[in-house]
């Protein structure tokens, strides 16, 4: 596992960082526990995007975001440039809005050791569109979506 990797899990450790701003935002947020989807783009190191895919997956366990509202995530990565890759991750929209630039942080941090320069980010309100989707937790529909990609 890459050096970087372990440095950038002890700096997203959850409760490491507080921004005054934060609060700010908290009060102006309109979430109301609504899931709230953070993308994260960048430009991949170069052979980098291959080990992402299993080294994000362990440092989001090793992280416990799991326990700050992470619900899920997707990597997605570009069919025309394997460097061009987006992070979405959905969160619980009250746990985000308590802390949304310290987690924007936190996962930029966790991704610095992938990218080849900055790492654009961004959040909006997901619409999960379709019979019987918008009712589902954000989990259970990337849980859903994994089993009918593997499925073919």
């Amino acid at each position: 596992m890459r050096a970087g990797l372990q440095e950038a899990r002890r700096a997203v450790l959850p409760g490491s960082v507080a921004n005054s701003r934060t609060k700010i935002h908290e009060a102006k947020s309109g979430s109301g526990g609504r899931t709230v989807a953070l993308h994260l783009d960048f430009v991949a190191k170069p052979d980098g995007s291959g080990e992402l895919m299993t080294e994000l997956a362990t440092a989001i366990e090793a992280t416990e975001l799991l326990r700050e509202g992470l619900e899920g995530s997707i990597v997605l990565v570009s069919d025309r440039e394997a460097r061009l890759v987006t992070v979405l991750t959905f969160w619980d929209g009250v746990q985000f809005a308590a802390g949304r630039e310290v987690r924007i942080a936190w996962m930029q941090k966790l991704l610095r050791p992938f990218a080849d320069g900055g790492i654009r980010a961004h959040t909006s309100f997901p619409r999960f569109v379709g019979h019987g989707l918008r009712e589902l937790p954000a989990a259970k529909l990337i849980e859903l979506t994994v089993a009918q990609v593997a499925a073919g």
